[in-house]
């Protein structure tokens, strides 16, 4: 597999960065700016920055647009803390076949990224590859006040009492909901439909009345990615969760239950295979790869397009100029009982940044200090937004409001990401909706009204080991669920089909780690109640 590693190479004299004070609204934090301009051990919020030149190797999941080699942004980085950072950056597509071999190898790199607290990051830490964090974490005041106590749960291994093992990499709270093409609305006379009848009936408009005017029958009402993605239709029945995973949330009725035992499961299903029978969904939806769904959106062979507020600015600094004029952001569907269409969201991460176990001692402080940096205000900053005057033109925190010419824009793609981000919020908060202060303004205002009109859920950070890791111990049995779950949806098995292997096979084989994971919820009740 072809790597790309960058080597940045060192100043030959380094300067002293002061240190400098992390704005921050609570008074409770304000040591976070300690060791926010150096990489050295912080155990002291007095102690004198170590930016003397080092490098720290990183396996990283980025995108190919941006380049290595001569990057400003990481020339900043090394300029300011003395961290040359040498990364191998493998296709974001084969990521986890190289991270699975750099794990297996026993040959890492100083820091490895996961961007799943999974059984794999479980397994890797109970195998001793990476090194558990508890003991030094509160020495580094920007890890402690960027980072809440909910994201660093994620990061535990082996329940909420387990050890952390990474430093997880904070993102701004999700806003789950949907996005529409407002011109085919408008032609179709009709408005954004707010429940599951309404977007079906929606949905036999956009696949019979020719909405893109290309006189054929070929547009559909989305394009989900799989059955279990797109939450702005799973709301409406049952508590969201990906294919083989648990929502931690109880079901209308209060009670904690594994999906395919909620009251939601079976009507959700039965829904989808209506829309699929009467075309309705994009009859390619269970061989969709990742962002095809943002493909055909863009491309006008769908009505609504499951995305986050940050979506529509998005496209329109890519490939879509007005697509603020033309599309517009929307709450999930609401269920038949709901007051409110729900948001459902969990402490907001995108994997974390694991240590190798046998890095140097001497070498662990400037590693954990400089990702104590990249959580400060100023590494926040340096490395999403990255040089002025070469990636942005100015940038104000208190907006998050990021100013960026068309010349600027296009350093930014191969300079900056927020794949390549150690921290991808700062006090909660992203660093900017948007590039222009128009879209910025837009989003805002998606944000605030979205804000308004949803019922907030939030995940409780709990931790189920038997029932989060069954999938990946019982593959056989989660990859034929998956397949008869799509067969009955798509017509080709019947529901008692289905019933019976749930009955037979699957309900037998999750057992014990359903009760082991209602054990739980029902604990987490308890002692929350």
């Amino acid at each position: 597999m072809k790597k790309r590693i960058l080597a940045l190479a060192l100043a030959a004299i380094m300067l002293m960065v002061p240190f400098t004070a992390c704005s921050s609204s609570s008074s409770s934090t304000p040591a976070a700016s300690a060791s926010a301009a150096g990489t050295g051990s912080s155990s002291t919020a007095s102690a004198e920055p170590d930016n003397s030149p080092i490098t720290i190797t990183v396996l990283n999941r980025v995108n190919a647009e941006i380049v290595l080699d001569d990057n400003p942004m990481l020339a900043a980085v090394a300029e300011k803390t003395g961290v040359t950072l040498e990364i191998e950056a493998p296709p974001i597509s084969n990521y986890t076949d190289r991270l699975q071999l750099v794990m297996a190898s026993g040959d890492l790199p100083d820091i490895i990224y996961t961007w799943e607290f999974d059984q794999n990051y479980e397994k890797w830490a109970n195998d001793g590859l990476i090194l558990p964090l508890d003991e030094y974490i509160e020495d580094y005041p920007n890890l402690m006040a960027n980072i809440s106590e909910g994201q660093w749960g994620k990061a535990r291994v082996g329940g909420a009492d387990g050890q952390i093992y990474a430093v997880p990499r904070p993102t701004g709270s999700a806003s789950w909901g949907v996005i529409s093409n407002d011109e085919w609305l408008e032609k179709l006379g009709v408005d954004m439909p707010t429940t599951p009848e309404e977007a079906y009936e929606y949905g036999k408009l956009v696949a019979t009345q020719d909405p893109d005017g290309n006189g054929k029958n070929d547009t559909f009402l989305y394009s989900p990615y799989g059955l279990w993605a797109d939450c702005w239709m799973i709301f409406p029945f049952l508590p969201f969760s990906l294919q083989h995973a648990a929502s931690y949330l109880p079901d209308r009725d209060g009670e904690y239950k594994i999906k395919e035992k909620m009251d939601g499961y079976m009507p959700y299903l039965d829904f989808m295979r209506k829309m699929y029978a009467e075309g309705i969904i994009d009859p390619e939806f269970f061989t969709n790869k990742y962002y095809d769904d943002q493909t055909k959106f863009k491309q006008g062979r769908v009505a609504l397009l499951h995305g986050g507020i940050t979506n529509i600015p998005e496209f329109a600094a890519k490939d879509v100029p007005n697509a603020a004029e033309i599309y517009s952001f929307h709450p999930a569907l609401k269920g038949e009982n709901d007051e409110k269409p729900r948001n459902e969201a969990a402490a907001a991460t995108w994997g974390g940044w694991m240590i190798n176990a046998d890095v140097d001692p001497e070498k662990l402080p400037r590693i954990l200090s400089f990702l104590d940096w990249a959580n400060s205000e100023e590494g926040f900053v340096t490395i999403a937004a990255g040089v002025q005057g070469t990636d942005y033109e100015s940038y104000d925190l208190s907006k998050r409001e990021l100013i960026v010419t068309a010349e600027q824009q296009e350093n930014r793609t191969a300079d900056v990401s927020t794949y390549m981000n150690f921290a991808n919020a700062y006090q909660g908060q992203a660093l900017s909706l948007a590039n222009t202060p128009e879209l910025n303004e837009f989003a805002m205002n998606s944000l605030t009204a979205f804000q308004a009109a949803v019922e907030q859920i939030d995940i409780p950070v709990v931790k189920c080991p038997e029932i989060d890791n069954w999938a990946a111990e019982n593959p056989d049995i989660a990859s034929q669920k998956e397949q008869m779950e799509v067969s009955y949806v798509v017509g080709e098995i019947s529901k008692e089909d289905l019933e019976a292997f749930l009955n037979d096979v699957y309900f037998p084989s999750v057992a014990d780690a359903e009760a082991a994971y209602i054990e739980t919820m029902n604990a987490y009740k308890a002692a929350n109640s």
